[in-house]
Parts: structure tokens; sequence; C-alpha cells
């Protein structure tokens, strides 16, 4: 049996798809294993592109940071902060009235502490703006979390009367514990050189 170039070529091209289909289907999952490697390959050097930028500017967050800690106040070590913050923002109400407070426990981070203060007030809308662009103006030593605001009611509330909540977090920095330095032990006194009293 003689075949024609024709069919030949016929032939060699539908073993040519067929291969061709089967190689395919064989590399398809190491084609999207290829594609997930390129796309972590990317992610992974644009992170390192990220930390290198991070670590360039390390020398400048840390004086920044330096000179942040050095705007916070300073409590000696032992002693409750709780009560100066308190006294502070009493000092700073602009006309609000304090009824009530709850100081949350201290935590630390670091060498820095936060502490939150809940108070209870009362007064009108126009103390309430002075006190808090006061507290805003203060910087990070103390900022506002939580406000709540609703009229007063009751008998005898004047109209415009105001009520409500707000929570302070504080950040401030402790003494260390050792402030005095103790005195080493006293050794055996040395014995006197020869030829001496």
């Amino acid at each position: 049996m003689k075949i024609a170039p024709r069919e030949m070529n016929l032939l060699f091209l539908a073993v040519a798809v067929v291969v061709l289909a089967l190689t395919y289907l064989a590399l398809e999952p190491k084609f999207k294993e290829w594609a997930e490697f390129r796309a972590r390959r990317e992610d992974l050097l644009a992170r390192r592109d990220q930390a290198a930028r991070l670590l360039a500017s390390r020398a400048e967050v840390e004086a920044r940071l330096a000179e942040f800690r050095d705007t916070l106040p300073v409590f000696p070590a032992g002693k409750k902060a709780e009560a100066e913050l308190l006294l502070a923002l009493e000092k700073n109400l602009q006309g609000l009235t304090l009824t009530r407070s709850e100081a949350e426990p201290e935590r630390q981070a670091g060498d820095l502490y936060e502490t939150a203060i809940t108070c209870y007030w009362e007064g009108d809308l126009e103390s309430l703006v002075k006190f808090l662009h006061a507290q805003q103006a203060q910087g990070a030593v103390s900022d506002v979390r939580q406000l709540s605001v609703q009229p007063a009611s009751g008998q005898g509330a004047p109209a415009g009367r105001l009520k409500g909540t707000f929570t302070m977090d504080y950040a401030y920095r402790r003494e260390s514990g050792a402030t005095e330095s103790t005195p080493a032990p006293a050794g055996p006194e040395p014995a006197p050189a020869a030829g001496q009293p």
C-alpha cells in the first residue's frame, strides 16, 4: 500500500497536534506553579526593598523616638502615676466638671508605660470643645480614645447642659528602680608592704 505525500503530511500534522496537546496537558500544572513562583518572587523582592528602605531610615526613626521620649513625663519607680495624671487633667478641664473617674492598670511597653483614665463629666458644648482642643495641643502625652456626649437630663438641668464620658490614654516613662548606688561590701584590708609599719 502506497501512502500519498498529501496523506503523509496530514498524518504527520495529526501526530504533531496530539503530541503538543499531551505535552501541554502534562506541563499545565508546572506552568501554574511557575506563575505562582514568579508572583512570590516579585512579592519577596518588594518586601526586601521595603525592608532596605526601613533599615536606611533607622537612624532617623531612632532620633525621632529619642526626641519623643524626652517629651514624655517621668514618674518615680513604684509611685502611682494615675493621681498626678488626674491632677494635671483637672487643671485642663476648661469649665467641665468631673463627677467620677476610673483608672485602668498600668501597662508596660518596653521602657514606656501606658495607662487610661475613664472620666465622667458634665458641662456645656463650648467647655467641651476647649477641653478637647487643649488635650490635642499636648501632643502624644495624652490622647482621647473614646468620647460619649448626651444631654444632661433630670430636674433642674439647664438647657444646653451636656454629660458623658471620655477615656484618656497616657504615655509616660519611669525612673530606673536603682536610683541610689549601694556601696560595695568591704573586703579584707591589704597587707602592708615590706618595710612599712
